[in-house]
């Protein structure tokens, strides 16, 4: 596998911040060995790490494409995922999915900096043995839920979207006063409910980088949630208000082709900032 790289970016809000705030990103470890991916982050020494869903692999992985209308739609997905479990058979046991990587990943992260995260669509059934993790390690988890973060005298508030009933949650979220910062897993979400509202930046990933990069431009061949050639499948957008990360491992055994894992890293600057 090769080793991942660190992509950066810079975000400009109009609130004052008494100096520049980094945050780093991680998602979509899948259970996966992510030591090079925690290498990374204690490189950079962000204020704030933030693990964007699908930390852990607890779902049921039978195919279920019963609301997809189109039956194009529901064969091409069901050819991936039988592919997926014969590839996986081949899968070493060093690569294996297994709870204890992540564990690792977030015990080391937690030593870093305060870590915050959200739930993805592969996270539909955390066991108890989850929560007391989080709970023990001091690791903020938000399913549908938002808290207030104070970074350098600056206080934001920090919301995670899961991937089921979040309306509620969403329409409380936007309520909040000062900067807000959504951890939203699924990018696809952010044009119809995100957009309009007044939610200063929304990290996600889930898309893998669109798993196989065509093009100079590196459009992504297929994208969870968005389909073929989908348009938010790696990197910054609606004016630096939504950042799509490619993700730090794969849920599938197919390899991800002119695609690197990543670590994002988010500048968080006020308008002030370099103005002297």
């Amino acid at each position: 596998m090769k080793a991942p790289i660190v992509t950066r970016y810079d975000v400009t809000t109009e609130y004052p911040i008494p100096r520049p705030i980094t945050i780093a990103q991680a998602s979509d470890l899948h259970s996966r060995h992510a030591e090079d991916i925690l290498e990374l982050v204690g490189r950079e020494c962000p204020d704030l790490i933030v693990v964007t869903g699908d930390t852990l692999e607890r779902y049921d992985n039978r195919p279920q494409y019963d609301y997809l209308r189109s039956p194009v739609k529901r064969a091409v997905l069901s050819a991936v995922h039988y592919t997926n479990s014969f590839l996986r058979r081949f899968e070493t046991e060093e690569k294996k999915a297994r709870t204890a990587n992540a564990c690792r990943f977030l015990s080391g992260a937690r030593e870093i900096a305060p870590v915050i995260v959200s739930l993805g669509n592969h996270e539909q059934q955390l066991l108890d043995s989850d929560y007391t993790f989080y709970r023990e390690q001091g690791i903020t988890l938000l399913d549908n839920a938002f808290t207030r973060v104070d970074i350098g005298g600056f206080a934001m508030t920090v919301g995670g979207m899961s991937s089921w009933n979040y309306e509620d949650f969403l329409a409380e979220f936007v309520r909040q006063e000062g900067f807000k910062l959504l951890l939203c897993h699924h990018p696809e979400r952010f044009e119809p409910f995100i957009k309009d509202t007044d939610v200063d930046l929304t990290l996600s990933g889930h898309t893998h980088g669109g798993q196989i990069l065509i093009g100079r431009k590196g459009r992504g061949f297929f994208v969870p949630g968005q389909g073929l050639f989908g348009r938010y499948a790696h990197g910054m957008f609606f004016g630096g208000r939504l950042i799509v990360s490619a993700g730090c491992s794969n849920t599938v055994a197919m390899p991800r082709i002119h695609n690197p894992r990543e670590l994002a890293l988010i500048t968080l600057k006020g308008k002030q900032d370099g103005i002297h």
